[in-house]
């Protein structure tokens, strides 16, 4: 949805890397005007407190997410096969001034990306290839970054990054259902982090999140508990917050966009809540964290997702 620096891999969810959105299903209809034919913007906004980020310090933080993209589709266009060039914006800032909190991670990024699976026979409804791996992202691209403050003119200025990104959702605005759920999976390589110019690893990470609700036209229906699932793992086992489990639950606002105001409409949000959310480490999968480190990350926030998260 999802920022790329190290210490927040399992918020790659919330912001998200890569982008990630959620929106209009894979069979919706194009207007066949020249944005949706030629261009596309992609963005997503996520704004929280966190209690303790999994930190020594017990640290604590309200913090800001963004990340963009301003898309190309070359011929034969976005109706028929998705692909092409993107500029990307990506940043990262806190209360605290951790650097790992405080950069701008694509300033900006340049990058290509192919939806393998969005030829148009795919596109149809009733295509099961079309509608599990429709969202498919493949991508290549290098970032420009820039951790901000005098102490932290040391830092890496560059990244390369290439993989592969998928996310998919149901029902996460649509309350007449009495169910949604949203997954998103990510596994690229990249070549820098906000401490090491060599860290040359790859990443494997991923998010799930379900929740059910009471079905009708009141606020109610809006409110919505659900259970949370989060994994990472690196090539690096010394990376303690790079490689674990972690589960939880929250509960959310997630407002009805079925019919959406019409600023809503203009900016083509298509996903918007409201959360407040607990989570634990499970288990880590290679080195355990010290003795010292929390165990646990209380957030609350809000996100939104502006634009097609497929294409």
């Amino acid at each position: 949805m999802k920022i790329h620096n190290n210490r927040s891999l399992l918020r790659h969810f919330l912001a998200a890397t890569m982008l990630i959105g959620a929106g209009h299903c894979f069979g919706d209809d194009l207007d066949g005007g020249l944005f949706n034919q030629w261009l596309g913007i992609s963005a997503n906004l996520d704004g929280l407190y966190q209690k303790t980020q999994f930190d020594p310090t017990n640290h604590n933080a309200g913090v800001g997410k963004w990340d963009s993209r301003i898309e190309i589709w070359l011929p034969p266009h976005q109706g028929e096969f998705s692909y092409g060039p993107y500029l990307r914006f990506a940043g990262i800032a806190a209360t605290d001034d951790p650097a790992y909190e405080n950069g701008v991670l694509a300033a900006p990024g340049y990058g290509f990306q192919v939806y393998p699976f969005s030829v148009a026979c795919l596109r149809e409804t009733n295509s099961l290839i079309g509608q599990v791996f429709g969202p498919v992202r493949l991508f290549g691209e290098y970032n420009q970054t820039d951790y901000w403050g005098d102490q932290n003119k040391w830092r890496p200025k560059h990244q390369v990054r290439a993989g592969m990104e998928y996310w998919h959702e149901s029902n996460v605005n649509l309350t007449a259902s009495p169910w949604w759920w949203e997954f998103w999976d990510g596994t690229w390589w990249q070549s820098a982090n906000e401490f090491e110019q060599h860290y040359d690893s790859w990443v494997v990470a991923q998010a799930f999140r379900a929740g059910i609700r009471k079905p009708g036209s009141d606020i109610l229906a809006c409110f919505t508990p659900y259970i949370a699932l989060e994994s990472s793992l690196t090539k690096h086992p010394t990376y303690y917050w790079e490689n674990r489990l972690d589960g939880g639950g929250g509960l959310r606002f997630a407002p009805d966009l079925s019919k959406p105001l019409e600023v809503v409409r203009l900016l083509k949000v298509v996903r918007i809540v409201l959360y407040v959310e607990y989570v634990h480490i499970a288990t880590y999968y290679r080195q355990p964290a010290p003795a010292s480190i929390p165990d646990y990350d209380l957030r609350a926030g809000i996100n939104v997702s502006i634009g097609d998260w497929y294409h």
